[in-house]
């Protein structure tokens, strides 16, 4: 049996605290009477992943069996999740190679000779030839890729198919008789018609349920779009909490566990983080050897699976931590989707603890209205030439000059959503499309609009000002500056993440 996430109240008898900071990690020592959230245990996985991908597709959710699904002449598209979620990557072999294995085979028991594979990649960056192989396996990629019949989505190519005025796809998603989605999901909001919606759609409709003022309504008419128009068998398939292995082991455990051999790797770890260039910190911490195991496959009609797999996650996810507190203490994991293969830049470490971590919740943020957010991130001004040229450009012209989300709207959105350049870097670069910094900005405003304070501990001075922030060398010194708003003796919960957790705040 797995242990349930719990909170433990810091007394004299605590150890240091691991906390994450990107590529890298600080143990620290909590106030007494500080809590800390740790997540659950992953529950005990599916034990054959080809069994459960079998079974899912013969008893589907609110749909016929994929396999009644499919006959001769019919154009089918399958479309997966991209190389860049999860994050880090999957060891191998690749949960989502034996998905597409087991689909393609029962394509072609029905006679299906008309299949196209797309990443579905969306405003991403779009994977090499090299990384979808890595995804969908050998014999996989080889069979579709000499015919240009796999590959990434391309969210400005100019061959796209319009379903209905502003919602345009993929073309051979919009032409196809059926479309298979294959997701892979670690957190409520993967689910349901998402990958879709953003992942295989044009710039424009990706673009508007992504941008300034989206809302829940924007991408709900999407949705309604896509299913009048596609036939959709959806597969998701919801991965466990198992992130580290190995030498890095450690980070999963809880302190006080550790075993002798964890104490000398977090020892190794920290000198690793005080002598090696950040870029050999980030390679340590960026191998795809994750060892991800499966806690549940669904399949069926949309809508149906959402809910089973939401299900599934916040099962495993949530953790009730109490009332919400006057400060949150946090830090970026290694990885996520926007910096595989990449420096955690500041946009991308203010996303993972300001939109993600922030917005981790049931229904109410961790962190009361008018309190403090603590965030430990070095926030380093290091852009990756190739895949984050425009974030470069957005952090140095447009929040030197404001940080107004609206005013970014208004005088300074144009440029990073229909620049030739941007549009050229995404399409032949492999960049992320020059609209990724707007969509990290505006996704942190609501945590910045709850929160009174947000500081970095031993953060680049500059780069927290630039984006409006305050930093300060120590947990004790961003106490002291968090004083004016939350007292001197603040209610601390310390979110003990990754892995992944759901906050569930109580009376």
């Amino acid at each position: 049996m797995s242990r349930p996430g719990f909170v433990l109240e810091v007394d004299e008898r605590t150890p240091p605290l691991l906390i994450s900071e990107g590529a890298g990690c600080r143990l620290e020592r909590l106030p007494l009477g500080s809590k800390v959230a740790y997540p659950a245990e992953s529950k005990p996985g599916v034990p054959h992943v080809a069994e459960a991908i079998g079974r899912a597709l013969l008893a589907p959710h609110d749909q016929q069996p994929l396999a009644a699904l499919l006959r001769p002449g019919m154009k089918v598209a399958i479309v997966f999740t991209d190389a860049a979620r999860p994050a880090p990557g999957m060891a191998r072999p690749d949960v989502r190679t034996e998905a597409l294995e087991h689909v393609l085979s029962l394509a072609a028991d029905a006679g299906v000779d008309d299949v196209r594979l797309v990443a579905a990649n969306g405003l991403r960056r779009m994977q090499s030839a090299e990384e979808i192989r890595q995804i969908t396996g050998e014999r996989v990629h080889r069979s579709f890729h000499a015919d240009g019949l796999i590959g990434p989505h391309d969210a400005e190519a100019p061959d796209l198919v319009e379903l209905a005025p502003g919602v345009t796809v993929h073309r051979a998603v919009g032409e196809a008789d059926l479309v298979i989605d294959i997701a892979v999901v670690t957190d409520p909001g993967q689910t349901g018609w998402n990958q879709l919606a953003t992942g295989v759609t044009g710039a424009a409709t990706a673009w508007a349920q992504q941008g300034h003022g989206a809302d829940d309504s924007v991408r709900s008419e999407v949705a309604g779009v896509l299913a009048a128009h596609l036939q959709v068998c959806h597969i998701e398939i919801v991965l466990d909490q198992h992130l580290h292995t190995g030498r890095l082991a450690f980070l999963d455990k809880r302190e006080w566990e550790w075993s002798v051999r964890d104490r000398v790797n977090v020892l190794a770890m920290r000198r690793l983080q005080d002598l090696a260039p950040h870029r050999v910190r980030r390679s340590f911490l960026d191998a795809p050897s994750a060892p991800y195991g499966v806690l549940a496959v669904n399949a069926g009609s949309v809508d149906a699976v959402a809910a089973a797999s939401r299900t599934v996650l916040l099962d495993q996810q949530t953790v009730d931590v109490g009332p919400a507190a006057d400060v949150v203490i946090a830090g970026p994991a290694p990885v996520t989707e926007h910096n595989q293969g990449a420096v955690m830049n500041p946009l991308i470490a203010a996303w993972d603890t300001l939109a993600r971590t922030f917005g981790s919740h049931t229904g109410t943020p961790a962190v009361r209205p008018g309190g403090a957010m603590i965030l430990f991130h070095p926030l380093p001004q290091e852009f990756n030439a190739r895949f984050h040229a425009a974030s470069a450009d957005f952090f140095e012209k447009v929040l030197t000059a404001t940080t107004d989300p609206a005013v970014i709207h208004a005088q300074h959105e144009a440029p990073f959503v229909s620049d030739e350049w941007y549009v050229n870097l995404y399409r032949t670069q492999n960049a992320f499309h020059g609209t990724h910094p707007l969509q990290l900005w505006y996704s942190i405003q609501p945590a910045i609009q709850h929160c009174g304070d947000i500081i970095w501990v031993g953060a680049d001075r500059a780069s927290a000002e630039r984006m409006g922030f305050r930093a300060a060398s120590t947990l004790a010194d961003a106490l002291e500056i968090a004083a004016a708003n939350v007292g001197r003796t603040p209610n601390i919960t310390h979110l003990h993440t990754p892995p992944s957790l759901i906050a569930e705040v109580s009376a």
